[in-house]
């Protein structure tokens, strides 16, 4: 989209709310939810429930929608060869330094909850549109080189690896992404080309624009029950913790489930189900112990088993384990505690085992001073809305500052707020300064149809954004 015409759909259409009354603060506290209600109805399930993938139908169908929103806020808009699509805005004197750049995901896992990811895409859509908004009646002027973006890829679903569309954009795409193939047997080349993009590595090198990134900001559902037990709208982020994602396989013999002696047995199955209660049982005693305050946890989430009969003994299973923690020390513990205790199980069972480290990422913490800004942003809009600082979300948020700068020693794990969960945020920290706000989920209920966020709190979370950017667009942009 050419700037003269992203000028004429700004003053068109901003023009038109605003001579319906459709003020800045209106925007960010109405449209964002509305739409997030219009998004999560595009799906490509046939059975209603949401879904969608990397480049899928439904994805693209969502593209295009969040592009034309965009547009109608007076973006200019593009989408890059990895499918991310992005809509800037640049502040007067601005232009050609480094962006603010802030957004989420538009993928799904399967039967999806709508507020993962979306929410940070339209609440950053709608504080950008009252940006323009107050920037046209000359109430504020437009911080500098502002960037929104909706990722094409976070969840990994399709290729079975996470942050496609935040990787390219800081140019760490692993090399077996290349090659990996879906369900049908296309390859991650394969679903660019048919969705009229280049698809070769040039290409896909065009969407990195790491050097153009002074830091990235996303807003995101807590999917955690912390800030409903604390009664907090939202809250800053301190950090994410480190992951490690391991496939383990066991190879036992096969026979059959009535005629071979239980002192006989090379169960792969009952090896694995030894392995899986021992990881559980160590890493909640860990935690009890010596682990509570670095959120450590530990899941098997996906166990095959071969051949899967009823009369058959399994002669080989795998599944994965997936161990988490914000100290990266305390996670390499757990993992080599873990691998050496499914080498002894079957060792003494007489069974073969090997794994693979799929995945590694390190622990990131959130930059100080993004941290400390989200904070008094949120007293801000407290302040505004209550016209009182007796609230949760005040009190909280003052114990992040000392004397108007972040101070880890005002905070303990109690008030301390780090995401066990990987964002794009986790991809983009390779690059530049990252910080995350979290936003109160009914019952820390996520990737479910139950996750929900009420209109009272996305209201809120596109507030503290808007003052955000207000306060903070030109001091990142111009770094």
């Amino acid at each position: 989209m050419t700037p003269f015409f992203a000028i004429f759909f700004t003053l068109f259409f901003l023009r038109s709310a605003e001579s319906l009354g459709l003020g800045a603060t209106e925007a960010v506290d109405h449209e964002a939810w509305n739409r997030l209600q219009i998004l999560g109805r595009i799906t490509d399930a046939q059975d209603g429930t949401l879904q969608r993938t990397f480049l899928s139908l439904g994805s693209r169908r969502a593209m295009t929608t969040v592009e034309n929103w965009m547009i109608r806020a007076g973006l200019d808009t593009w989408v890059d060869e990895i499918g991310n699509v992005h809509g800037r805005i640049e502040g007067a004197g601005c232009v050609g330094h480094k962006v603010l750049l802030f957004g989420s995901h538009l993928d799904t896992v399967k039967d999806a909850g709508k507020y993962d990811g979306a929410l940070g895409i339209l609440v950053g859509l709608a504080a950008v549109k009252a940006l323009v908004l107050e920037s046209i009646t000359g109430m504020e002027p437009v911080p500098c080189s502002l960037q929104l973006v909706a990722f094409s890829d976070e969840e990994g679903v399709r290729f079975s690896s996470t942050f496609l569309g935040s990787r390219a954009l800081v140019g760490t795409l692993p090399d077996n992404v290349f090659k990996a193939q879906d369900n049908e047997g296309h390859t991650f080349l394969d679903a660019l080309r048919q969705n009229g993009f280049k698809g070769t590595l040039e290409s896909i090198q065009t969407a990195n624009i790491s050097d153009a990134l002074a830091s990235y900001v996303e807003v995101h559902i807590e999917q955690g029950p912390v800030l409903q037990q604390r009664k907090q709208h939202a809250s800053p982020v301190v950090g994410i913790s480190g992951q490690t994602r391991l496939l383990f396989t066991v190879h036992g013999t096969q026979g059959h489930a009535g005629t071979v002696p239980m002192t006989e047995r090379k169960d792969a199955l009952a090896a694995s189900a030894d392995i899986m209660h021992a990881i559980e049982t160590y890493c909640r005693d860990r935690v009890l112990t010596t682990s509570r305050d670095n959120l450590l946890v530990c899941t098997v989430g996906a166990v095959s088993v071969w051949p899967g009969s009823s009369n058959v003994i399994p002669s080989s299973t795998n599944f994965t384990v997936d161990i988490r923690s914000k100290s990266d020390s305390d996670r390499n513990v757990v993992v080599e505690h873990v691998i050496e205790y499914a080498q002894h199980v079957c060792r003494t069972r007489g069974l073969t085992f090997s794994f693979d480290r799929t995945h590694d990422a390190p622990a990131v913490d959130c930059d100080d001073q993004i941290i400390n800004n989200f904070a008094e942003s949120i007293l801000h809009v407290t302040k505004d809305l209550t016209g009182t600082q007796d609230s949760a979300d005040v009190a909280i948020s003052e114990l992040w500052s000392d004397s108007g700068s972040f101070n880890m020693e005002n905070t303990n794990s109690q008030h301390a707020l780090t995401s066990g969960a990987g964002h794009d945020a986790l991809a983009i920290s390779q690059a530049c300064p990252i910080g995350m706000l979290f936003v109160r989920c009914k019952d820390g209920i996520s990737h479910s149809p139950q996750e929900h966020s009420t209109p009272e709190d996305v209201a809120f979370a596109g507030r503290v954004l808007l003052d955000f950017l207000q306060s903070n667009g030109g001091l990142f942009s111009v770094l």
